[in-house]
């Protein structure tokens, strides 16, 4: 952002912007009023799971971050044709592995049970880093990790 305003560009990274809150979201529950996944996706970057995570060139176990500017540069190609093309369950009807990595069951074919989710990583996962690791942090992941897409974009090969 700063460099941006160095070169006399408006720009902001939303999650750090006084505006930026979580709220409930009467259509989908928990949410923010900003998605860094959403950007990532609407840049071309990517396409959402069941688990609702991003799945990118690198997969899907990984962190974005966003910055919004006032500039023209040319759009994204986006190779891909729907908003979860990447998904080997949306667009193929297999793999569903990161429902059995789900200690809480918050994901299942219907999708993600983000309040489920919420709850485990809010309430469970805080006290075990702490005691664990000597830090404070909420996380879990474990969804993104040990699946075909945590590290490339899943191909129905690496089912077998």
């Amino acid at each position: 952002v700063e460099r941006l305003k160095d070169e006399a560009i408006p720009a902001v990274a939303p999650v750090q912007s006084e505006h930026w809150a979580w709220q409930t979201s009467e259509k989908y529950g928990f949410a923010s009023n900003w998605s860094e996944r959403h950007a990532a996706y609407v840049s071309g970057l990517g396409t959402f799971g069941l688990s609702d995570g991003l799945i990118t060139q690198s997969g899907k176990a990984m962190r974005c971050g966003s910055v919004v500017a006032r500039v023209d540069i040319p759009p994204t190609p986006r190779p891909y044709e729907t908003h979860q093309s990447y998904c080997l369950f949306y667009s193929e009807g297999t793999c569903a592995k990161c429902i059995d990595r789900c200690p809480v069951k918050a994901i299942s074919k219907e999708g993600h049970d983000k309040e489920r989710c919420k709850k485990y990583v809010m309430e469970v996962t805080p006290p075990y880093v702490k005691s664990q690791f000597g830090f404070e942090a909420y996380a879990c992941g474990l969804c993104q990790t040990g699946i075909p897409c945590e590290s490339k974009i899943p191909t129905a090969d690496d089912l077998e």
